[in-house]
């Protein structure tokens, strides 16, 4: 069933300003919510990315942090995050400084309360894996904890060519989901406050409800929904992330993608789990979502979370600018990420992927035909190669092989240059002939070559409306290259991110 909700705009002026979607879950341009989708962090090449999550509320928030590997969506660290009321957690993704080491680790001086402590052993205290403490002169403590391969050791059993080391680390992006409230002036809501000085009430008494040693069972070990709200209270929280690469003198910021409504606020799930549990995920979602579309909105059920959230994402298509005059030193990557591919690819590699997919993760890729086509800024469409995508109006072409993206995070770089300093395992090079435009991609099957299985590109609600394209979301890295200013040292280099335009095709009971 689906349902038709008044417009956007009206909806906003009877609630004075705020927009409501009864229950429904939906991706909020407002930028607060429930859950946050960061589309890339880097440490690979000489680059750190700085992460902040935003608590707004007047309550303490029970929040899952999740890095996840670009390649193929593997979990590589994830903690519980207690925001106390107005608090801000920050901590940067960078390079593992130990010696010899090839992983990312998340580094902070932050005082926010984490399950497990961060710069702990948390499972795994050896060598390059081993978390670290460090007083700092001004008392602050830098903790580093570094990330780890666990979840993806098992594609070599799939590919002898499957990347199983930590480099793969390096790369990714970032899954925050509510997990709950508590009452700030209460029990282990207070705990996560802090005090006068800066610093929570009580850190350890977190980490306390979550332990249990011989006869003492933490309250949280016993029932994970101890002290939380009954009351589903949920959103408020915003976060961005910041690219910086020190040696080139760049840094480019971006927004994290909010997704509101994630838990039945009317009917909640339990969303409240360990440390060391995958849950709660993007599965874990409501199955009800409403889209703006033209003004207005609908409502969409589906059968479970994870085709709920894809719909929030999925699109026929990716536009945005490029730029790479070498007149500029000019450099663009699109950065294309697909949150919730991982729900659909991990099947047999023998057998088709779920839609809206069209390969399944054989250990070493999980490729998608697109299309790409090219404008100048005065309007010049660059024809495309016989053996490449084609867009209408087609000229007459011989089949060939599309243009592929077989990654989670996948950066598409134009031109030879990449503005994010994407490694190979995730790049895919596409020189157009002008120097700059726009320029569209395109994942409608009519413009590949490549012959779909039934059902790839098509993602259906439980009444039979159809999406089609993939999930997906991202942005656009621009990077000049001026070199130093004249007579001097000081690098003269800019970037900057500007997020991607996207197509919604809905058939069969299409949003008006």
């Amino acid at each position: 069933m689906k349902k038709q909700t008044m417009s956007l705009a009206v909806t906003a002026a009877l609630l004075g300003g705020t927009v409501s979607a009864y229950g429904s879950m939906y991706t909020n341009d407002r930028g607060l919510g429930e859950a946050l989708i960061y589309p890339l962090y880097s440490a690979a090449n000489g680059n750190d990315t700085q992460i902040h999550i935003v608590n707004t509320t007047d309550y303490t928030k029970a929040v899952k942090v999740r890095f996840i590997e670009a390649r193929n969506s593997a979990e590589v660290l994830d903690f519980n995050l207690y925001l106390s009321p107005q608090d801000e957690w920050a901590g940067v993704v960078t390079a593992n400084p130990a010696e010899g080491a090839t992983g990312a680790i998340i580094r902070t001086v932050d005082n926010s309360c984490t399950v497990p402590e961060l710069g702990t052993a948390g499972g795994a205290n050896v060598g390059e894996l081993a978390g670290t403490q460090t007083e700092l002169p001004n008392g602050k403590i830098l903790r580093d904890q570094p990330f780890v391969n666990f979840k993806y050791l098992s594609d070599a059993d799939l590919s002898e060519d499957a990347e199983t080391g930590l480099i793969r680390t390096t790369e990714g992006y970032i899954e925050i989901i509510e997990m709950g409230q508590l009452d700030p002036s209460f029990g282990l809501g207070n705990d996560a406050v802090h005090n006068a000085s800066g610093v929570p009430n009580d850190c350890a008494e977190l980490v306390a409800a979550w332990t249990t040693t011989g006869a003492d069972v933490g309250i949280w070990d016993q029932d994970p929904q101890a002290q939380l709200l009954t009351s589903w209270m949920g959103g408020g929280l915003y976060g961005y992330g910041v690219l910086i690469n020190v040696a080139e003198g760049t840094a480019s910021g971006y927004d994290a993608v909010a997704i509101e409504g994630f838990n039945d606020a009317a009917r909640p799930s339990p969303l409240h789990f360990a440390p060391g549990d995958e849950s709660p995920s993007l599965e874990d979602a409501t199955d009800e979502v409403v889209i703006f579309n033209d003004g207005a909105s609908m409502d969409y059920f589906f059968d479970d979370g994870k085709d709920a959230v894809s719909a929030l994402f999925t699109t026929i298509g990716i536009s945005n600018d490029y730029v790479i005059d070498p007149d500029l030193n000019a450099l663009t990557d699109w950065v294309i990420t697909m949150p919730t591919k991982r729900f659909y690819v991990q099947g047999d590699p023998a057998l088709p992927a779920l839609p809206p997919f069209s390969s399944n993760w054989n250990g070493v890729t999980a490729c998608e035909p697109v299309a790409i086509g090219v404008w100048d800024r005065e309007e010049a469409f660059e024809p495309p190669s016989p053996d490449g995508p084609v867009f209408s109006p087609q000229p007459p072409a011989t089949p060939g092989t599309d243009t592929v993206i077989c990654t989670e995070v996948s950066v598409v770089t134009f031109g030879d240059g990449s503005a994010v300093n994407a490694s190979d395992a995730i790049r895919y090079g596409f020189s157009p002939d002008y120097n700059e435009g726009w320029a569209a991609l395109s994942f409608a099957p009519t413009l590949v070559n490549t012959t779909l299985p039934a059902g790839a590109r098509q993602l259906t609600s439980s009444d039979g409306e159809v999406f089609e394209g993939l999930p997906a979301t991202g942005f656009a890295v621009f990077e000049y290259v001026n070199g130093t200013l004249e007579g001097g040292s000081v690098l003269a280099n800019y970037a900057a991110a500007v997020d991607h335009k996207t197509d919604l095709v809905i058939s069969a009971g299409t949003a008006p």
